[in-house]
């Protein structure tokens, strides 16, 4: 079953490299060098563990992968409905921040509120989060990749 997962795989990130190889330098370097290729050599070592059996450090042991030890834990339906709508208001209404104010002062602005309500942190770490959030998105898209984004509802 995993080898025609694998052989999937291994024919989309092919399909890729062929198709993307006579594209300019630029247009390909993401697709082509960042994706297909890696994609292409990963889906060639999992398709040599696929047939020969291979199974690295687990000694050839039958069964999953041994991860975190697992916990069973009960919520209350309160406590799940509460997380729940949570979510979604955090979701939602970040949603609406980006519609209204834009993507470059509503991240930020999430990030510094999420984490002072949700996360609990002080005001300091909040402001550093906020303020790295803000230069993260205006330096790498829209000073290095001289990207615009779009403005926010309020400044059209």
């Amino acid at each position: 079953m995993t080898a025609n997962l694998t052989l999937f795989f291994l024919t989309v990130f092919l399909a890729a490299a062929v198709v993307g190889w006579e594209w300019p330098y630029i247009a390909k370097l993401m697709p082509v060098y960042v994706a297909a290729i890696p994609g292409l050599l990963l889906g060639l070592v999992q398709l040599y563990r696929d047939v020969t059996g291979w199974e690295g450090h687990r000694g050839g042991r039958e069964g999953g992968m041994e991860m975190d030890e697992v916990f069973m834990t009960g919520l209350d339906r309160r406590t799940e409905m509460r997380r729940t709508f949570v979510f979604f208001a955090w979701f939602i209404g970040g949603a609406l921040a980006i519609w209204l104010l834009g993507i470059v002062i509503a991240l930020p602005f999430l990030a510094l509120l999420y984490a002072l309500v949700e996360g609990k942190e002080k005001w300091t770490v909040s402001l550093l989060m906020g303020v790295g959030t803000f230069l993260f998105i205006w330096g790498l898209f829209e000073y290095l990749f001289e990207m615009k984004w779009p403005p926010g509802a309020f400044f059209r």
